[in-house]
């Protein structure tokens, strides 16, 4: 019995990855009558997930989230801003989804992600819609003062479950900032 062969482990990855590309339905059937993912799971597992608050001392609120191996920062930095006149009694947030070359191999250098922005419109709409955000207790002085919430999210790492994660670390970054407020 010899030692395990490392070109052979690289040529059958390698080969696995062609049929993944060049036959994605069949590649993908194989895994569902199996009753398991392509990455071994069983289909009712989910990934593991972690959150860590304050993964960024100078941020308001932040927080690194996981699952599996998707990877976001989520960070808060709030300045006091004067609102608008339609919305005179209301702070405001501004979202930014980013999605750096690390992130991914398909990421390509120079040039912005493609579903970057379809990722930051749609947290937009989900923080914006699920009052997990009072505006009006953003605000300060009626019409005078308010606070204006810049929340980035950084992908490091894009292998799969890219909204979910994202909005993960943007609930938890939130979350870090109100406890961060009431303790400081």
């Amino acid at each position: 019995m010899g030692l395990p062969n490392a070109s052979d482990d690289l040529s059958t990855e390698v080969e696995v990855d062609a049929f993944r590309r060049l036959f994605p339905l069949r590649f993908y059937e194989k895994h569902l009558l199996k009753s398991i993912r392509p990455d071994a799971r069983p289909l009712g597992r989910a990934r593991e997930t972690t959150i860590g608050l304050g993964a960024v001392a100078s941020a308001n609120g932040s927080a690194l989230a996981k699952i599996g191996s998707t990877t976001m920062l989520g960070a808060i930095k709030m300045e006091v801003m004067t609102p608008s006149l339609e919305t005179q009694d209301e702070g405001c947030i501004a979202i930014y989804f980013h999605m750096p070359p690390i992130c991914s191999p398909i990421v390509r250098p120079g040039r912005p992600a493609e579903g970057a922005p379809v990722v930051a419109k749609q947290l937009s709409d989900t923080i914006l819609s699920s009052g997990m955000i009072n505006l009006k207790e953003l605000s300060l002085v009626s019409g005078k003062a308010a606070w204006m919430a810049y929340l980035d999210i950084y992908c490091l790492d894009a292998d799969g479950a890219t909204f979910d994660t994202a909005l993960l670390s943007a609930v938890a970054a939130f979350s870090h900032y109100s406890w961060w407020k009431r303790t400081a």
